[in-house]
């Protein structure tokens, strides 16, 4: 006998699925609040910093493009589920681990670990839920997304001065188990109703390929790529990793009271999210609002570059103004979605979201062997010029990016063709 579900059933779906975006979340920017201590405890570098950084999103980026057909041949909740085990276990081993090679390997596989909690996710919603509704709910999942940068900024904080890093890292892995948990048990791919129906073949090897050369062949698509890719790695330089050093190093603030100014870049992308979709929406664009909201991007991190020694209030409206202008980014997704045919629609977006990822993890990086140059105090402080090149690095590669991307095409609400 086939068991049925009540139409709230489809919503204790989206909430387990917006659960585990929350911990995928906390992933991404976990080290910013913690940085102190790993260099204390480890002796880590700024140039080792970076690379720990970076760990997890090269391995997500990388996750990527295979990622739509194992979606199709596993689906969405097996595929979620065996990740998300990987994750956790690569959560208690960056926690026990002694050594920076050992957490380098953990954050690579944290980084596998939620490379399908997005996607898998979106994929869930398609059948759950009607076309009409995708959008709104897509946008829903970013701004509930952003709880998890929050819970990584004053919450990490104040958990880890209680109880110690390695201790708060345990009990997350265990939260990230419970929600990979709730997913194999009460997440289902489709409503019983659509068990009978034929599912779409998977994709065939030369089918993948065909698409992966249709969107990596289009000028169309490079037009975009840059963006994607130092829009989010500028943003993550700051929330993911160097932002709680800066603060601290060059306000002499507490790992609390940096945390807390960092709380205001999450809580500025969930404002700032549906506001610029809902922008975009109505005067049927999507060019302007993410050229125009990205410079002031820009221009908001060139004022962090220049270091003005704001009050407290000025530097919680500047990381709020920082979160506030990426998250037109997110429109980029639609963007690529209409630049090509519904056939291949799945390989732009994942394609996309292979460079944002990328980028989150080459700037990390560089930033940080950028700031290698500079030796750091005996208290280990490193001085205001090293945060100046390191984060002008950024700025140069989002100045150019957003020159690139000057040349691209607008969209419509439409499909185009391929």
């Amino acid at each position: 006998m086939k068991k049925t579900f009540s139409p709230r059933y489809r919503w204790g779906i989206f909430a387990i699925c917006a659960f585990m975006y929350i911990l995928s979340q906390f992933w991404r920017v976990s080290t910013a609040v913690i940085a102190g201590d790993l260099s204390r405890d480890l002796g880590i570098s700024p140039e080792m910093l970076g690379l720990l950084g970076g760990a997890f999103f090269y391995s997500f980026a990388l996750a990527q493009l295979p990622m739509g057909p194992l979606l199709d041949r596993l689906g969405p909740r097996i595929l979620i589920s065996l990740l998300g085990c990987i994750g956790a276990a690569s959560v208690l081993l960056f926690a026990l681990s002694g050594s920076v090679s050992l957490m380098i390997l953990a954050r690579t596989g944290i980084g596998i670990g939620m490379a399908a909690v997005l996607m898998g996710s979106y994929k869930i919603f398609t059948t759950w839920f009607s076309p009409h509704e995708f959008a709104t709910l897509a946008g829903l999942m970013i701004s509930i997304g952003s709880l998890g940068a929050i819970c990584a900024t004053t919450p990490l904080a104040l958990l880890s001065e209680t109880f110690g890093w390695r201790v708060s890292f345990i009990f997350m892995g265990a939260m990230t188990l419970l929600a990979t948990g709730l997913i194999y048990l009460f997440v289902k791919d489709r409503p019983t109703h659509q068990t009978g129906m034929p599912s779409p073949d998977p994709p065939t090897l030369a089918g993948i390929f065909s698409g992966l050369r249709t969107v990596f062949g289009s000028s169309r698509f490079w037009r975009l790529a840059p963006l994607a890719f130092a829009s989010y790695g500028t943003l993550i330089v700051v929330q993911g990793l160097w932002g709680g050093p800066y603060l601290m190093h060059t306000y002499g603030m507490s790992k609390t009271a940096a945390g807390s100014i960092l709380f205001a870049i999450p809580v500025g992308v969930i404002c700032g999210a549906p506001l610029w979709g809902r922008w975009s929406d109505k005067i049927r664009r999507r060019k302007l609002p993410i050229l125009s909201v990205q410079i002031a991007m820009l221009l908001i991190f060139f004022s962090l570059i220049l270091n003005p020694q704001l009050p407290r209030w000025g530097l919680v409206l500047q990381f709020w103004l920082l979160g506030l202008t990426y998250s037109s980014n997110t429109i980029l997704y639609a963007q690529v979605k209409e630049t090509f045919s519904l056939s291949i629609a799945g390989t732009a977006l994942t394609a996309l979201n292979f460079f944002v990822m990328l980028g989150a993890a080459v700037i990390q990086h560089v930033v940080g062997l950028i700031m290698s140059n500079w030796q750091p105090s005996i208290t280990g402080v490193l001085p205001v010029a090293a945060f100046q090149w390191g984060f002008g690095f950024s700025a140069i590669l989002l100045s150019l990016a957003l020159v690139i991307y000057c040349s691209s095409r607008d969209t419509k609400h439409e499909t185009a063709s391929s």
